[in-house]
């Protein structure tokens, strides 16, 4: 993806000030002030009760109306300051760096769009609640826009996960890998249905995208 060199430079060059134990607000400061000139990136962060003291998760939202890409990092509400290790630099970088791609590439999506057009519709933001019903779920995986999003993140996800295996066997063998995130969450939706042209749809995006993807 083109901002991806951008991106993992930036978070790289922070590396000695994310490494440690921070607490939450001082966490997400650095991101802030890491990406100020660069993207249209604004950092928040979340806690809940059923995450871990090393529990988290990276979340986002892109918000068309001010051209906005949201990125909220999750953490637990047992306690208020969060430790990445030297040896977990690695997956927290790519876990950030593959929400903040994600949501670029939903900017692009629109950039192309008569935002007028859909001036009617809700943009406002709500973190804790992204998701409603299963159907709700549903519908939103079966998006053309999401479809393409998250190919993108199935394609890091096979960079990063099987570095030295041939990609286009991994996604030949898809169904029997258990380490690929984006794709588990699709199958796990759609258990049970006949999801057979939205699954087409997003592995063949997969496959699009992964020549672009190092």
């Amino acid at each position: 993806m083109f901002l991806a060199p951008v991106i993992d430079d930036v978070l790289e060059s922070k590396k000695s000030k994310l490494i440690g134990e921070w607490g939450y607000s001082q966490f997400v400061n650095t991101l802030n002030r890491a990406f100020k000139n660069v993207e249209p990136f604004k950092f928040h962060y979340e806690t809940y009760y059923d995450y871990g003291r090393n529990d988290y998760s990276v979340s986002g939202l892109y918000i068309m109306d001010t051209d906005t890409k949201h990125i909220v990092l999750n953490f637990s509400k047992r306690c208020t300051a969060f430790e990445i290790s030297p040896r977990s630099w690695s997956q927290f970088k790519f876990d950030v760096s593959q929400v903040c791609q994600h949501e670029t590439i939903h900017q692009t999506q629109w950039q192309h769009r008569d935002s007028g057009l859909f001036k009617d519709l809700d943009t406002s933001m709500d973190f804790r609640n992204t998701m409603g019903s299963v159907e709700d779920e549903k519908e939103y995986l079966a998006d053309v826009d999401e479809i393409d999003a998250y190919a993108h993140d199935i394609a890091m996800e096979i960079r990063f996960k099987y570095p030295k295996r041939n990609p286009y066997e991994i996604l030949k063998t898809i169904d029997t890998k258990r380490n690929l995130w984006s794709y588990t969450y699709y199958k796990r939706t759609f258990r049970g249905e006949d999801w057979s042209h939205i699954k087409k749809r997003l592995l063949k995006k997969t496959f699009l995208w992964l020549p672009y993807i190092h």
